[in-house]
């Protein structure tokens, strides 16, 4: 069961630390963009995003058995 919460744990990580590095990056090029059509739509999706990458983040430091150091 250990190794499964782990394994879990980790895809979770990797998930959402991707995800996290690729809606930054989308971040900044967007902020040369304000104003343009489609902006605001943007933005929206950009902040459902965040909240999915803490979410992910959260769930797999949740996940992480106490016996492995960060």
């Amino acid at each position: 069961m250990v190794a499964l919460r782990e394994r879990l744990s980790d895809a979770l990580m990797r998930f959402g630390t991707e995800a996290a590095i690729d809606r930054m990056t989308m971040e900044r090029s967007l902020g040369d963009a304000r104003g343009a059509h489609g902006y605001d739509q943007a933005t929206a999706a950009l902040e459902f995003a965040r909240w999915l990458d803490t979410a992910a983040l959260w769930i797999a430091w949740r996940l992480r058995p106490r016996h492995i150091t960060p």
